[in-house]
């Protein structure tokens, strides 16, 4: 097994997101912001189902998304969560202009997972049924709940292409496959056609951790350091001025450490804007803190033992306390929202809006021992998250 693939084998072994198919499943897992959060969300699930016994043990209803157990903690060690008696309302009562419900299989029995919204009302979602099948791109009508077909990606041979990171932008949808040196970019216009690769990359056996279209370019960073770009319409792959051993975060911000790079501190403190060279390097933690993630605007932080929680600008300024409980470990999205358990009392999870105090019901309980962990997009637009055979799509920028 060469390192490319005891990487992915890795990824793979410690994803919570549930799996639906055998080989070539790294297309879902190399999706760098989705499968992030989901893997740090691994205490969030933990702490969404458990039971407190006897003796002030937490005990976990279920292994861990690699299959190990859980350990047990003490109930002191665990942050306290909202212990309000009033319990949060559902999410699409209160904020209905936001919310929209969608099947989790078409009629044809094809598993349908977004990928991101567009301003006209439509979701560009994936589908499979088998994994000998190849994906289809779709674009969904949220409220006539109608699928248009955009594109097939092109299966090779008897298997599936591994393909990843879908992103939309200027008309057209990208994504990479891998070819164990090499990383093949591709593209389909969004109004639907045949799929074109438009470049081949040799890598070394590297993979890509992001990707974006912009400027009328596809954008990339991989998972050494270094961010690309080339041509929608097909050309020679060029390193990105300033973006030497950066890793892209949402265009045009690029930065250090990595997404997947825990050792070397919390992500992204270091930002360079690639198109005006502006720099943004996060303000350390405070003595006494941890400070677990930053965003394009703020970086989160916690007390040690994680019993307080704040939310900062960059320079250090505007902090805000959160209520703690198991949040993500991540900034804010659209520096509001953020998932959390509803009480410390109640498996549950909820959504929280730093700008009105507002905590509603997500709708997942017993769910949440499955995985279905509340994410957001690259973009932190969309949130969605799936309760039995009803998947939810949250539009976060329609929330006043």
């Amino acid at each position: 097994m060469n390192d490319i693939e005891e990487r992915l084998r890795r990824t793979l072994g410690h994803a919570a997101e549930r799996a639906p198919r055998l080989t070539a499943p790294a297309a879902e897992r190399l999706e760098t912001g989705y499968r992030r959060r989901r893997h740090r969300s691994q205490a969030l699930l933990a702490a969404a189902a458990v039971v407190v016994i006897a003796g002030g043990v937490v005990v976990g209803l279920r292994a861990g998304g690699d299959g190990t157990a859980l350990p047990a903690v003490r109930v002191s060690d665990v942050p306290s969560a909202m212990t309000s008696a009033t319990p949060a309302e559902p999410v699409e009562k209160v904020w209905p202009q936001a919310v929209w419900k969608m099947p989790v299989k078409d009629s044809e029995g094809r598993e349908l997972h977004p990928v991101a919204l567009t301003d006209e009302g439509t979701l560009l979602v994936k589908a499979w049924r088998e994994v000998e099948q190849p994906e289809t791109l779709y674009l969904y009508d949220l409220a006539k709940g109608d699928l248009r077909k955009v594109a097939e990606v092109p299966a090779s041979g008897k298997s599936r292409t591994v393909a990843a990171n879908f992103s939309m932008g200027e008309g057209a949808v990208a994504w990479w496959t891998w070819a164990k040196t090499s990383v093949r970019l591709w593209t389909v216009p969004l109004s639907g056609g045949q799929p074109r690769q438009v470049a081949e990359h040799k890598t070394g056996g590297d993979v890509i951790d992001n990707l974006a279209v912009a400027k009328g370019a596809i954008v990339f960073s991989t998972m050494k350091g270094g961010v690309f770009s080339v041509p929608l319409n097909g050309g020679q792959v060029t390193p990105i001025e300033r973006g030497a051993g950066l890793h892209l975060l949402s265009w045009p911000w690029a930065g250090s450490p990595g997404a997947w790079s825990p050792k070397d501190g919390a992500p992204f403190t270091h930002l360079v804007n690639l198109e005006t060279g502006q720099t943004s390097d996060a303000a350390p933690a405070r003595e006494g803190e941890q400070l677990l993630a930053c965003g394009v605007e703020s970086c989160i932080t916690t007390m040690s033992g994680g019993a307080r929680a704040f939310t900062r600008l960059r320079d250090g300024s505007k902090q805000q306390e959160v209520p703690t409980g198991f949040q993500i470990p991540e900034p804010p999205s659209q520096s509001r929202f953020y998932v959390r358990t509803l009480r410390s009392d109640t498996p549950g999870l909820g959504l929280y809006d730093l700008k009105t105090g507002t905590l509603v019901d997500l709708g997942i309980g017993n769910e949440a021992a499955r995985g279905e962990v509340p994410v957001a997009d690259r973009a932190g637009r969309m949130m969605t998250y799936r309760t039995g055979n009803t998947r939810y799509v949250i539009d976060l920028s329609r929330i006043p």
